[in-house]
């Protein structure tokens, strides 16, 4: 089950409701430069895992979470 969208940078996961969201605090925090951000958009399942939009999207369409298989997850998708 996908628990939250996530953004992958420097191997280190940082995970929030959106990938906007994600991206806006690391640039108000100085993790990284949004001119040149060397990020991975994805999100992260119950066991921490963090998976690509389309590890994710399968992942999402095996547990319930959404209603048809898609190539790509976004964390519209997941709002009720």
């Amino acid at each position: 089950m996908i628990t939250s969208a996530a953004v992958k940078h420097n191997d280190q996961v940082h995970t929030g409701k959106t990938h906007g969201d994600i991206v806006y605090r690391l640039i108000m925090e100085r993790i990284f430069n949004y001119d040149k951000p060397a990020y991975e958009e994805g999100f992260v399942n119950g066991a921490g895992t963090f998976m690509s939009r389309h590890e994710a999207a399968e992942e999402a369409f095996r547990c319930k979470q959404i209603p048809a298989k898609k190539c790509q997850l976004f964390s519209y998708d997941l709002e009720k």
